[in-house]
């Protein structure tokens, strides 16, 4: 009994298994590829398929209870009047069963019920042949409720058929199978399939002839489909995608996944644009214990609109590198590659319709080498550039420097009676087609002293940084010299508390004041080139750093000293900081003299005595209101040179409202509002989402976006208008829609990576069902 009960119960389960066309065999997402190299995941691990059951072997005794059981011993058993066989988990209900134990023959007349589990599965007029496992079931359904035995399924699924056929051992067919989450009362989709066979002993199934009705209507037709019965990935065919744009028309993208193997995988993309032609887009994943990576390639042969071939070439690679060559690298050694190429300055903007990917300017052919041990780090690598330009010929992007090669050391042993002794070194060939090229070598070797307690902190450092050039092309009047530096610095801070009530609530305040004196002397540079050079942003940050630019070429003189002060307000009971303010100001005790050109700043303002004041207000408010501001004041000019302020908003039920506003003076005035807020339930309910991000400096919108989410529970519809600037006085418009069906597939164009980029907060709407349903 207990082999047709796991047999029956586990074939029909499998059934909800036709939802594997379309995640089953799903390649992993960008995100499971860079969780794989940060954590360097065992590359043997496999995609769940929600839905699907390994059949287990019984190992329970058979029990029967009827009301009237008679027979003949060993020969045959009649069970007539609520009858009830169990084994294990799995339970068959029936009026009259009929029992052969010379051919292992069931017969069950009238209706018969069979549960295991969390699955209900009814039917009528089952006959099976235990001994060849073969028989029928007429008007089988099916009810699979989420199941601790298949942890990966996430919806519940109904399902019938007109009858199965037992074929064998772990061989299945149906006969006009149909399956849905949708709950029978409200069934707005289906998917019925003409036949399905169930192989479980490969692990595959096939269907014939499968169509998808969605209220009524028929949207996808399979004529034949296979897909796998556990958690492996299979190759075949995903759900196309259907978009559009206002520089490219319609697009449809049919994408087949190739599963080559356990630890790697290829994604081939045909896609078609009304306005261009034929693309094909290939992704390649590899992943191994030693190796992780990643190759895209997109070729557009004679794109109508362009009037040119268009391609992309992608590489990322991590290779481990220990014990690599015969044992030449040990332990801590690793090499790295990541390299982007297009074929014009255009391809982005034309093809992309993400900010993220038009928005790039430098494309980065890197490649390192890299060694990492407790006592410190060392790398050497090649690194070049591809500079897309402006479609304005009044904008030219200017081409940066290629390091061929850089090799940079840090070194920072272990402490020694308390002193921390620190040494970088750099060496860097620059390179440029019409600049100056030289060789830049940095030394810098520091010690400090820190001294720590409860109340506070104090940290003298002396450090000596040396820099030396050699000019191979000089385009300019730069020289071959050195430069060499003494750098001094004391930083203390002392912890103040007191109680402090507010609203009936008890906090802790605290009261930080801080102060940084550095010592850097003055040393004439303008004979040095700038290879790599810019000036820091001012800030909280930078105010206490030794150098007031990065790059290495300048070195800033300092004689100053930084003051500072923050106070929180820590709630007792939640341990939550509700509020954080900060002030600090930079004293000259003489001018800065070291600048990258004539209109560098340094935070001052008109004032050779004392830097712009810094201001920071932060914190969580409310148990729903959050702020982070910023502002930087110039007291010589009485006036706000840069100001930002964001705020959100999080209320119940996932209702979010972000709000930042951007000041920075004669450059800089944007405001940006985005909102996720949903109108009632989350299922069935409808979700409106919105942001726009409007420049009054340029007086034009730099990106916007409207959208829908409507969740039926058994479906979801989601619908995004994106609209968002490009380059100079050009846009790029976009329609993404997506049909996903709960349990079976996603039809359209998934618009989750725009919504997340353009909503801080976002959430899918499933992932707030889930969290409401978790206990």
């Amino acid at each position: 009994m207990s082999r047709i009960a796991i047999a029956v119960s586990a074939a029909l389960v499998s059934l909800a298994s036709v939802s594997a066309y379309a995640q089953g065999i799903q390649p992993p997402s960008q995100n499971d590829l860079d969780d794989a190299i940060r954590s360097g995941r065992n590359y043997g691990s496999t995609i769940p398929t929600p839905g699907s059951l390994v059949p287990r072997k019984s190992k329970g005794t058979k029990s029967i209870d009827a009301k009237k059981i008679v027979g003949v011993v060993d020969r045959t058993a009649l069970a007539e009047g609520a009858v009830q066989m169990q084994q294990d988990d799995t339970t068959v209900f029936a009026e009259r069963v009929e029992y052969d134990q010379v051919r292992e023959l069931m017969n069950v007349k009238g209706s018969v019920k069979m549960l295991r589990s969390a699955d209900v599965i009814t039917g009528t007029d089952l006959v099976y042949k235990i001994d060849e496992s073969v028989g029928a079931l007429l008007a089988p359904q099916f009810f699979f409720g989420k199941n601790p035995a298949r942890p990966t399924q996430r919806f519940e699924a109904w399902a019938e058929a007109a009858r199965m056929k037992f074929e064998g051992d772990n061989l299945e067919r149906f006969y006009d199978a149909r399956y849905t989450t949708c709950k029978p009362t409200a069934l707005d989709w289906r998917l019925t399939v003409r036949e399905l066979a169930l192989d479980r002993n490969t692990n595959i199934g096939t269907g014939y002839n499968a169509y998808v009705q969605f209220k009524g209507l028929p949207i996808l037709y399979l004529p034949y489909m296979t897909f796998p019965l556990n958690n492996e990935r299979r190759s075949g065919w995903l759900p196309p995608t259907i978009g559009s744009s206002s520089r490219s028309g319609l697009q449809l993208a049919v994408p087949y996944y190739w599963n080559i193997a356990p630890n790697r995988d290829a994604t081939l993309t045909p896609i078609i644009f009304t306005k261009r032609g034929a693309q094909l887009a290939t992704e390649f994943r590899f992943m191994d214990r030693q190796y992780l990576g990643q190759i895209d390639a997109e070729i557009l042969p004679n794109d109508r609109k362009a009037d040119r071939d268009r391609f992309l070439l992608s590489l990322r690679h991590y290779q481990n590198l220990s014990g690599a060559f015969g044992g030449m690298f040990g332990p801590g050694w690793s090499a790295t590659v990541n390299a982007l190429k297009v074929s014009d300055d255009a391809y982005f903007r034309d093809l992309s319709t993400r900010i993220s990917s038009t928005s790039q300017t430098y494309l980065p052919r890197d490649y390192g080498v890299n060694y990492a041990s407790d006592f410190g780090s060392w790398s050497a690598r090649v690194l070049g550039f591809q500079t897309l330009q402006d479609p304005d010929p009044k904008i030219v992007i200017g081409k940066p420097y290629h390091l061929a090669p850089q090799i940079t050391f840090n070194s920072r042993p272990s402490r020694m009676r308390g002193f921390e002794f620190n040494t970088f070194g750099e060496y860097t060939d620059f390179r440029h087609p019409i600049e100056t090229n030289g060789r830049r070598t940095i030394l810098y070797p520091s010690f400090s002293r820190p001294f720590l307690a409860p109340y506070g902190f104090f940290t003298p450092k002396v450090g000596y940084h040396f820099t030396r050039y050699a000019i191979t092309d000089n385009k300019k009047t730069y020289e071959n010299s050195s430069r060499s530096l003494p750098i001094m610095s004391l930083d203390g801070g002392l912890v103040f508390e007191r109680p402090y009530r507010f609203g009936g609530s008890s906090f802790t305040q605290t009261l930080e004041p801080r102060l940084f004196f550095l010592y850097v002397p003055y040393k004439d540079q303008s004979k040095l080139p700038q290879f790599s050079t810019g000036e820091t942003d001012f800030s909280f940050a930078q105010i206490f750093n030794e150098n007031l630019f990065v790059g290495g070429d300048r070195i800033s003189d300092a004689r100053q000293l930084t003051a500072a002060a923050t106070t929180r307000f820590i709630e007792n009971v939640t341990g939550i900081e509700r509020l954080r303010a900060s002030l600090g100001q930079r004293y000259y005790f003489r001018p800065q003299q070291v600048v990258v050109d004539s209109s560098a700043t340094l935070g001052t303002s008109g004032s050779t005595s004392r830097s712009d004041l810094l201001a920071a207000i932060t914190g969580q408010l409310t148990d729903h209101w959050f702020l982070d501001s910023g502002f930087q004041y110039s007291t010589a000019r009485s006036e706000f040179r840069r100001s930002n302020i964001s705020a959100r908003y999080v209320g119940e039920d996932a209702r979010l409202v972000n709000f930042s506003y951007r000041y920075t003076k004669t450059s800089l005035k944007q405001l940006d509002i985005s909102t996720q807020w949903p109108m009632g339930k989350v299922a069935p309910g409808l979700t409106f989402l919105a942001r726009a991000n409007h420049s009054f400096q340029d007086r034009r919108l730099l990106e916007g976006l409207i959208g829908l989410e409507y969740n039926q529970g058994c479906w979801e519809l989601r619908l995004v208008a994106h609209r968002f600037a490009t380059a100079t006085n050009q846009y790029s418009n976009s329609i993404q829609f997506q049909l996903e069906l709960k349990g079976l597939s996603k039809l359209g164009v998934n618009p989750f990576e725009t919504l997340r980029q353009n909503i801080s907060g976002y959430r899918r709407s499933e992932d707030r069902v889930r969290d409401l349903s978790a206990p």
